[in-house]
């Protein structure tokens, strides 16, 4: 009699546990609307995932920046369809209550009770405007990383500065507070963080020529937060950051900004214990975010960055040529040094039991 109980009762727990696993499974399935409800945010525009040909996908990424007619470059038109036109009403300096447009790209597919890395993106002073599309200039060299079979899960923000105050630090407003574009991005940064389904331990950001200062900023008021950041033609700042990896690019002969303080930095600060490479590109340009983009794959190495990890991989490796030695000496060699750990751990636990059951 007891016997066909404890089967009856072990049927019933599987039944139970196996019908949890498939309630859990069909809520973790479920898709997030975004915005969600009681958002800080106005959804200006969805962004349009349709359909396009790989052939396509790599023929957009391989299409060159045009310029603007003024100065700086222009979007280009598949890269804006995939991005969510947002607002956020701000007061601060000259605005009051004003709706400070910006763009965010989201996973197709955002399920719930997951988390997905955020890249924050700051462009460079020619992208500058009010029309909330040019600060997307460059991003069709990660195309394959945002739409089609490549595709990656994450969050994209990108701000931008107005056309009448280009440099993400400067305040126009008479008291010199409020209105600097950086502090508005990180009002929109800190909101969108606690809303939006981010992992704030995979937060990295990409700053393209006087944007680097900004991402340079972003590592100084977030150090808990930053796993990684990408200044390209960039000046780093006098001071070193050991606590966040750096995989910087500099054109040999920029014509506008010299590589010597970035090679300096990159000796400080590897001496004082920071993760710091610099990709040089042997060409006398300024521009050395086409080729960090599209041939060093910066967006994926951005995305597989977490805080504080041994698992990430370091600056300067392009994923897709990782060789079998570094995929072992990158993952299999820390596995390899925690295994004996833990079959050690597990032979005291299971010797320590079998002492206790003698006494």
């Amino acid at each position: 009699m007891r016997t066909k109980i404890k089967i009856i009762l072990s049927s019933i727990v599987s039944i139970i546990i196996i019908f949890g696993n498939v309630l859990f499974t069909l809520a973790q399935s479920q898709e997030v609307v975004l915005p969600p409800v009681n958002s800080a945010f106005e959804l200006l525009s969805k962004a349009t995932y349709s359909t396009i040909a790989e052939d396509k996908i790599e023929e957009v990424a391989t299409e060159e920046s045009k310029k603007h007619a003024d100065d700086g470059y222009l979007a280009h038109p598949k890269v804006t369809d995939c991005f969510d036109a947002l607002g956020y009403r701000y007061t601060g300096g000259r605005y009051n209550d004003e709706l400070i447009r910006f763009r965010l790209r989201c996973p197709p597919n955002v399920k719930s009770g997951k988390k997905y890395p955020l890249i924050v993106w700051f462009h460079g002073k020619g992208e500058s405007s009010s029309d909330n599309e040019r600060q997307l200039a460059h991003i069709q060299y990660t195309f394959p990383f945002i739409v089609g079979p490549r595709s990656l899960d994450f969050f994209m923000l990108i701000t931008q500065c107005p056309g009448d105050n280009p440099y993400w630090d400067t305040s126009v407003s008479q008291d010199g507070k409020g209105d600097a574009p950086f502090t508005i991005a990180m009002e929109i940064f800190d909101r969108l963080i606690e809303e939006y389904p981010i992992d704030k331990t995979r937060i990295s950001v990409f700053g393209q020529c006087s944007g680097a200062n900004a991402a340079w900023m972003f590592a100084r008021k977030y150090p808990k937060l930053c796993a990684a950041i990408v200044p390209i033609s960039a000046t780093p700042p006098p001071e070193v950051l050991p606590d966040v990896t750096i995989s910087a690019y500099n054109c040999i002969e920029d014509p506008d900004v010299s590589i010597e303080p970035m090679r300096n930095y990159v000796k400080r600060a590897n001496l004082n214990g920071g993760i710091v490479n610099l990709t040089e590109i042997d060409a006398e340009s300024h521009d050395a975010w086409s080729q960090a983009l599209s041939q060093n794959e910066v967006v994926a190495w951005m995305i597989t960055q977490k805080k504080n990890s041994i698992f990430s991989p370091p600056p300067g490796i392009v994923l897709k040529t990782l060789s079998w030695k570094q995929v072992f000496i990158y993952y299999g060699l820390p596995i390899c040094c925690l295994l004996p750990l833990i079959i050690i751990r597990w032979f005291i636990n299971k010797r320590l039991k079998k002492t206790k059951r003698i006494q």
